[in-house]
């Protein structure tokens, strides 16, 4: 398959839907990155295409049911705001919440580290609710992938940077 995301068969009242696969490996310790990813009132310092992120409303000790509205300027000009509900929080393995808003569904980090370096896996299965990003789907589908992949290169370098370490292995896939 081609990098980026590929239709999930869902049925005509689901509408459209993708998911994406993205990974990369960071020389930096676990707990860095996970403290980095955990801190996301603080991603618009270092993740290009996010201008904003509200918490709307305050979790459990474990950080479940924590709930924040995020906003993003896509490269291609228009904007999108997501709301994320954590759902599943394993320190410091994994993060998953579900989205709603402009894009339904759920989004997960999944890290692991070997030696110095931090895998970080993003797996994001959502479909839009915008009428006009649905109605487009069967013509830009490949622009709005390329928007993605591109939104979450940033996110990784921007993580590198602000970890102030390395990063290689860059990758966006369908799986």
């Amino acid at each position: 398959m081609a990098p980026g995301a590929a239709a999930v068969p869902a049925g005509p009242e689901a509408g459209p839907s993708f998911r994406f696969l993205s990974r990369w490996d960071l020389q930096a310790g676990l707990p860095a990155v996970w403290d980095a990813l955990v801190d996301f009132e603080r991603w618009p310092a270092w993740w290009p295409g996010l201008s904003d992120v509200e918490e709307e409303q305050r979790g459990g000790l474990d950080g479940i049911g924590q709930k924040a509205i995020s906003r993003w300027q896509a490269p291609l000009g228009y904007s999108l705001e997501i709301a994320i509900e954590a759902v599943e929080r394993i320190e410091p393995n994994r993060l998953k919440g579900i989205a709603s808003g402009d894009l339904e569904g759920f989004g997960s980090w999944d890290l692991t580290a070997a030696s110095d370096w931090t895998t970080v896996c993003f797996r994001w299965e959502v479909s839009p609710t915008r009428k006009w990003m649905t109605a487009l789907v069967p013509v830009a589908r490949p622009l709005f992938v390329r928007g993605h992949d591109h939104v979450m290169e940033g996110g990784a370098e921007g993580l590198a940077g602000h970890l102030g370490c390395e990063i290689r292995g860059f990758s966006a896939e369908s799986d």
